[in-house]
């Protein structure tokens, strides 16, 4: 298991590149993490995007790892009958979310990819609801540069960049700079 910033993934030892496509897991409540470390266990590469939450706990406060997508984590593998079963028998995983074995929903690599660098690079990136299509921008410098996505609002010179997951209807969101934007 690597751990990155607020996420998690998993990697076979033998993937020295990337096989198969992303995937999205619909989960039992509060089972993400059961389901990141089944997925682990049976050598298919996972990918649970986590952010930190202060909680109180009666007299205590505690930082906690949240998901980041409650409900769901990522995975990839080759579509086949055996590798579907083999995954979509994982304890606590509901389903793969697409229509059958053969017709599952893929995620570009680059949202995925989007999302990663957002969770391990800003220490304050959270969800945000869903975002109809709009503008898009992309970022011209700094730990995020290349990065595409939609601006949510504009405050001053800072601006709240959002990127998205389609499959999902699920969205990331971080402050930066509005100077940093570029319009596509």
């Amino acid at each position: 298991m690597l751990k990155t910033g607020g996420a998690m993934a998993t990697r076979p030892p033998s993937a020295d590149r990337p096989s198969g496509a992303w995937f999205a897991a619909w989960t039992r409540s509060r089972c993400e993490h059961k389901v990141h470390e089944g997925l682990q266990r049976k050598g298919v590469e996972a990918f649970l995007p986590a952010v930190r939450h202060a909680s109180r706990r009666h007299d205590r406060r505690k930082v906690l790892e949240r998901p980041l997508f409650p409900g769901y984590v990522f995975l990839r593998f080759q579509p086949a009958p055996d590798a579907y079963l083999r995954a979509a028998a994982t304890d606590g995983l509901v389903r793969i979310l697409g229509d059958r074995w053969d017709c599952l929903h893929p995620i570009p690599d680059e949202e995925i990819n989007a999302v990663r660098r957002v969770v391990s690079t800003c220490e304050h990136a959270g969800p945000v609801p869903w975002l109809r299509r709009g503008e898009r921008v992309r970022i011209t410098a700094g730990a995020l540069q290349g990065l595409e996505g939609l601006v949510e609002d504009w405050r001053g010179n800072r601006a709240r960049f959002v990127v998205s997951i389609e499959l999902l209807q699920r969205s990331v969101a971080v402050e930066v700079a509005s100077a940093l934007l570029e319009r596509i």
